[in-house]
């Protein structure tokens, strides 16, 4: 009888078992995948990714680790108005507030780092279904990778295994939503030019695109992660083939000349997204789901790696009260979604307004061309990176009457 077991050894997974670990508790964790391996994501690491490791100890690992850090973000809109806005809090320190890192080696230094604290986590291991007493989760049923059967239990399973997860699945969610689920697709490519000195990751806005962006982030080695996404629902609207779209926009007008002596590395990747404009149910009996598997992706930037973290550090202090309380009832467990939602809703709230505001060209061309032309503009919405009660001005009309007047 385990403390837990986590099915995933991704940032959430990684990060629960490290701090279960930490604290002396027994985890099991399992994951079909053997490390290190490729994820197909945007590769950034923001904030509250860096918030984390810094808890864990893990900044300089991370920056020490083949990373670029990132000081900014350079936005473009549909018009072709371009604005480059500094973290300006941030500008000086010994780190960067965010970091670009292949998850490739991100996953492997968090894995690294967990096994390193004392963890337990088995590779190869496909997870079958969940151990039932009634309607309460009591273990998993899993495989390993010689194909024997194991059966074990614990007092919680945490679901840490991404958007088609296993767990949520075998715990009856439903389908996901189109409307609060994202596609995307990424290539790596070297020889890309034209990245601000600071190294700015870029979200551009292009006709081709909205409802969703197209991103440049600078990697280490003269790389860079090249994709776009979009709402389901827009590319199903659409007939949109985001693989051939992505070959569009790189030979657009706005960003050819950049890829003119660029080489593309391997094949054109894609992969869902579901965004915690809808997030699903966190905790019940027996049972907990983080990250990707509980939709806690930024419904805005797409990035999901931040929210993994801090929900998988609130689900290990969670078990870690628990055990220490002997309480490990539905009730006990509920503590971890409340105190994650505190951290994450507001701004997933905030986050699916921006995104359904960026479907306006107008707006998208307003704010950027404005701020583009007003440093103070720039500088407020600078401001809105570090602070939330900055951010949420861009949801009143007294903003945009400033940029319409800027």
């Amino acid at each position: 009888m385990y403390d837990a077991i986590i099915v995933g050894a991704g940032p959430g997974g990684s990060t629960a078992a490290h701090l279960l670990a930490r604290k002396g508790l027994s985890a099991l964790t399992l994951d079909r995948a053997t490390f290190p391996r490729d994820k197909i994501c945007g590769d950034a690491c923001g904030g509250k990714s860096m918030t984390v490791l810094r808890r864990l100890g893990l900044e300089r690992a991370v920056h020490d680790a083949g990373s670029v850090g990132s000081w900014g973000v350079t936005f473009s809109g549909p018009r072709g108005d371009v604005v480059e806005i500094p973290f300006r809090k941030a500008l000086g320190g010994a780190f960067a507030p965010g970091y670009v890192l292949a998850r490739e080696r991100l996953d492997a230094l968090l894995f690294d780092a967990a096994v390193a604290a004392g963890a337990r986590i088995v590779t190869g291991a496909s997870v079958t279904g969940l151990v039932r007493d009634g309607a309460a989760v009591r273990g998993v049923r899993w495989t390993d990778a010689d194909g024997r059967s194991h059966e074990d239990r614990a007092r919680v399973v945490v679901g840490a295994d991404g958007a088609y997860s296993i767990v949520a699945r075998e715990l009856g969610m439903g389908q996901l939503d189109p409307r609060h689920y994202v596609a995307a697709v990424r290539a790596y490519y070297e020889g890309v030019t034209g990245f601000n000195a600071l190294d700015h990751i870029e979200l551009h806005f292009v006709e081709e695109t909205l409802p969703g962006y197209f991103w440049i982030f600078p990697m280490a080695e003269g790389r860079a992660n090249v994709g776009l996404g979009m709402l389901s629902a827009a590319i199903k609207r659409k007939d949109a083939r985001l693989k051939d779209l992505l070959e569009r926009v790189v030979n657009h007008e706005r960003f050819a000349h950049r890829f003119a002596g660029a080489r593309r590395l391997g094949p054109v990747k894609g992969w869902g997204l579901p965004v915690g404009s809808k997030p699903r149910r966190m905790a019940g009996d027996g049972w907990m789901l983080v990250g990707d598997a509980a939709s806690l992706i930024d419904p805005f930037t797409g990035e999901g790696i931040g929210n993994a973290m801090v929900s998988g550090f609130n689900a290990a202090e969670c078990i870690a009260r628990c055990a220490a309380e002997s309480d490990f009832s539905p009730a006990a467990l509920a503590a971890y979604e409340r105190e994650t939602l505190r951290v994450v809703r507001d701004e997933l709230r905030l986050s699916h307004t921006l995104q359904r505001m960026s479907r306006s060209r107008f707006l998208l061309d307003l704010v950027i061309g404005k701020a583009a032309r007003s440093p103070a503009l720039a500088a407020d919405i600078s401001a809105m990176f570090d602070d939330m009660d900055e951010r949420r001005r861009l949801l009143s009309p007294a903003f945009y009457w400033r940029a319409l007047t800027a």
